[in-house]
This record gives structure tokens, sequence and C-alpha cells, in this order.
């Protein structure tokens, strides 16, 4: 059981990095945003999470079960962010490809909203580093 929790511990610190080190990496980028890496981290988290809140239930020690629910609560909307993010990212690329393909102007005059793959860039990123403080500072 000590082996488990342990493997567990180690997936979501790795989520973690993915989406800190990702966020920090690309924080002042305009585009070209790297929503493949937060989904992966956005999905070890919220499922090593849960994993581990089962193992804590199932131990013999106290569960602070507000502190737990914020923070499940918070790994949802960083995995919705990073999601909507990626989709809109990859329809954006596809779009463009589109017009490319089909000659009607330079790819450099097109003009697709990139501010909302931003903001699902900031809102995953932001948050993540929230839940990552609410673990630490939180006893």
């Amino acid at each position: 059981m000590e082996f488990l929790h342990s493997l567990l511990v180690a997936l979501h610190l790795i989520g973690a990095s993915l989406l800190v080190g990702t966020f920090f990496l690309q924080m002042r980028a305009k585009t070209g945003f790297n929503f493949t890496m937060m989904l992966i981290g956005a999905s070890l988290q919220l499922v090593s999470g849960v994993a581990l809140y089962g193992l804590a239930m199932a131990g013999d020690g106290d569960v602070n079960h507000m502190k737990l629910g914020i923070k499940g609560l918070i790994a949802v909307v960083v995995f919705v962010a990073a999601l909507l993010g990626f989709l809109r990212g990859r329809a954006i690329r596809a779009e463009k490809a589109g017009l490319a393909a089909g000659g009607a102007r330079p790819v450099a005059d097109v003009s697709l909203p990139e501010p909302r793959v931003k903001t699902f860039f900031h809102i995953a990123g932001g948050l993540a580093l929230v839940n990552l403080l609410i673990a630490v500072f939180w006893g």
C-alpha cells in the first residue's frame, strides 16, 4: 500500500510540474501555447488526486474534506480550461491549414481569435498555481 501511495504522489507531482512548468515557460507568449502538456498534466493531477483521496479515505487518519474538495474543484476547472484550449487551438490550426490550402490569402494575414486560447491558457496555469499554493500552505 505504501508503494501505491508513493507512486500516486510521484504522478501527482509530475502532473503539477507539467502544468506549472509549461505555464511559467510560456506565460508571456502571444501564440503557440502548448496545451498538450497542460492537458496531460491536468489529467495526471485529476486522476492521481482522486486516487490519493480514496487512499486517504481508506486509511485511519483524518481527512480534510474541505481542503480536498476545494482542490478537486479547482483541478476540474484546470482540466476543462486545458481541454477547451487544446480543442480551440486545434480548430485554429485546422482553419489556418484550410485557408492556406485553399490559397485564399497568405496564412500570416489570417486573423483568428487567439486571445480566447490565451485566456484558457492563463486560467489553467494560474489556477494550477493556486492549487499548488493551497497544497503547500493549507495544513
